[in-house]
């Protein structure tokens, strides 16, 4: 994967993964005998998953393959769904990976809110949104996070392989032409993360639809209705740019470079 790639995604993966909400602090008479007593030991903290990547291994611990998907998908359409399949390769189980998916159009056109794209939480039996940012370098990219404190990214198990349905869709005013659409893994530890798999690009076709069609050679133009969730946001991206490349490559969160 190249520089600028990395810095996007780890900026966009960092953003979560260090605005979470803060555990409530503890009053220090409500805190165990032996609490204080422990010099260096960690206090009010989230239990810190365990890395799953195989120690002096330069390969991705994750497998991420993308199938199913359409070569083309209609402007203001209705949604395709496809899986994402998330393959543990190593001997123990990794837990809290949270796939980051970059879309781009060839034109740099495309906008955070032509986009509708969920991912199926089978734990919670729900589809959850994905929340799209537009990046400096006119990538569009996305936590699979879910909006949500609740869903804590997926468990994959030593040597299996788990199935992630992922619902894609465009708005109608999405621009035509070829989007390329690639998912990393990223494994949440803490408040930091570790790059632990990536799938190959998928291409495919944003087209106008027939009606559409029809309606502009008539002279009446019908804006589709649009019932996916919002994925769109406005917010800036967390730390792209020199920001994020001093983040990263002072050691940062996200270790990518021992991968690639």
């Amino acid at each position: 994967m190249s520089l600028p790639r990395a810095l996007v995604v780890g900026a966009a993966a960092l953003a979560v993964f260090t605005t979470a909400a803060p555990a409530s602090p503890v009053h220090p008479d409500d805190r165990p005998p032996d609490a204080a007593a422990a010099p260096g030991r960690p206090r009010d903290r989230a239990p810190v998953e365990p890395g799953c990547a195989t120690p002096g291994s330069s390969a991705f611990p994750i497998t991420a393959r993308l199938s199913g998907g359409p070569e083309a998908y209609e402007r203001g359409g209705a949604p395709h769904t496809w899986q994402l399949e998330l393959r543990n390769t190593t001997a123990v189980d990794c837990r809290g990976v949270h796939p980051v998916a970059v879309l781009a159009d060839r034109g740099r056109m495309l906008q955070p809110s032509d986009v509708r794209l969920d991912f199926y939480d089978d734990g919670a039996a729900r589809w959850r949104p994905v929340t799209l940012e537009r990046t400096d370098e006119a990538e569009n990219v996305g936590v699979f996070e879910g909006r949500s404190p609740d869903f804590t990214g997926f468990a994959v198990p030593a040597h299996r392989a788990l199935p992630v349905r992922v619902r894609l869709g465009f708005t109608g005013r999405a621009p035509e032409g070829p989007v390329t659409l690639n998912i990393t893994a990223v494994q949440r530890r803490a408040g930091d993360g570790d790059w632990v798999g990536e799938s190959d690009d998928y291409t495919f076709g944003v087209e106008r639809s027939p009606d559409r069609e029809s309606a502009s050679a008539g002279g009446r133009a019908k804006e589709p209705e649009e019932t996916l969730a919002d994925t769109g946001s406005q917010r800036p991206l967390f730390a792209i740019g020199a920001a994020a490349f001093a983040l990263i490559l002072a050691g940062g969160s996200l270790l990518f470079g021992r991968r690639r």
